[in-house]
């Protein structure tokens, strides 16, 4: 099982949702509860959040149970079909001038949903690319989640526009079918070409479908909307920044016996190396500082202990040898580790 934050969660209405699928499958959804330690009661609760972990593990069951051959895809028409109902985020982009505006909603509050993932979208001329980031350190979206995100966004963005959006393509970056009735299955369900083993899964859309007005949007309901909104993502646990995720990823990673580096951290929050290091660019920080920051906080912490040698300690921290520990060490303390072991007794 995945490793999540503690604080990572999905909204009730999300599990309700999986719930719905699970029954259009004969799923029994009570004994998929049970079987990954879920209080179903939590359900009667509108404004309840549920942990990432469970949502994740009871999905995997279902997905297990239900033989459905195409799990990604209908179960992103599954969320897309019940997603509008009771949805804050939904009636609110609804509620949106134009589909562009209507994406930007989508973008700003989508952690009332959900917080595993971030998405995004940018306009590069006459394309507009609308996919998502991880938002949560250890967290991995399957080939099945990945075409229902995709799936889900096409089909709400699809409603919105009345059918006049404009989808170039659609990409995954798992393997595709290899059968050519399953593929027709996926370009029947965008409606587009679609592309597997691709550099990011996104969706593709002509720009000037950011332009479509929205039928019956009305603005003062819209701003009732964003005040409630604003309120619900006020009340959640703010969002680590990607300084602190690389940092606790580091720790990790040294801990369990292995030197970490950019490469390895990008796996693990599965992200690219470059994205990892704009995103730190923005923090105004970058991988060496944080990697010498946990080795000196690391390195000042067993000492302090006195139950791990100097020389275990610069192996443990990925030094060559002891000497170039030493020069570090003295290069944070000011002093080499004997004298400040001597220091403390």
């Amino acid at each position: 099982m995945v490793n999540y934050q503690k604080n990572s969660t999905v909204s009730v209405g999300l599990v309700k949702i999986l719930n719905a699928y699970a029954n259009r499958l004969d799923v029994d959804f009570k004994k998929v509860a049970r079987f990954c330690d879920f209080d179903i009661c939590i359900l009667n609760n509108s404004e309840a959040r549920v942990s990432s972990k469970f949502f994740e593990s009871m999905w995997m069951r279902i997905v297990s149970l239900g033989k459905d051959p195409y799990p990604g895809l209908n179960f992103g028409r599954q969320m897309a079909k019940h997603y509008p109902s009771g949805s804050i985020l939904f009636t609110m982009m609804m509620n949106c001038a134009t589909i562009e505006k209507a994406l930007q909603v989508f973008v700003r509050y989508h952690r009332i949903m959900a917080d595993i993932i971030q998405p995004q979208f940018q306009k590069t001329g006459e394309v507009t690319h609308l996919s998502w980031e991880i938002s949560t350190p250890g967290f991995h979206t399957h080939s099945h989640l990945s075409e229902a995100l995709l799936c889900t966004y096409y089909s709400i963005l699809n409603f919105l526009s009345q059918g006049e959006l404009t989808l170039i393509k659609a990409c995954f970056t798992h393997v595709g079918p290899s059968d050519p009735v399953d593929r027709t299955k996926y370009q029947s369900v965008f409606n587009a070409p679609i592309f597997f083993e691709e550099n990011k899964n996104e969706l593709i859309i002509e720009t000037e479908s950011l332009d479509i007005k929205i039928d019956l949007a009305n603005q003062e309901l819209y701003k009732v909307l964003e005040r409630h909104a604003t309120q619900i993502v006020n009340t959640m646990p703010k969002e680590k920044k990607w300084s602190n995720k690389v940092l606790v990823l580091i720790s990790d990673i040294i801990i369990k016996g292995d030197i970490p580096n950019i490469e390895s951290v990008s796996r693990k929050l599965a992200v690219s190396k470059r994205s990892l290091q704009e995103k730190l660019k923005i923090e105004k920080t970058y991988f060496r500082y944080l990697f010498e920051a946990v080795r000196k906080q690391m390195a000042v912490d067993n000492l302090a202990k006195q139950d791990v040698s100097i020389c275990e300690t610069a192996f443990m921290l990925g030094y060559s040898d002891q000497s170039a520990f030493n020069h570090a060490f003295k290069r944070w303390t000011g002093q080499t580790p004997k004298a400040y072991i001597r220091k403390l007794t």
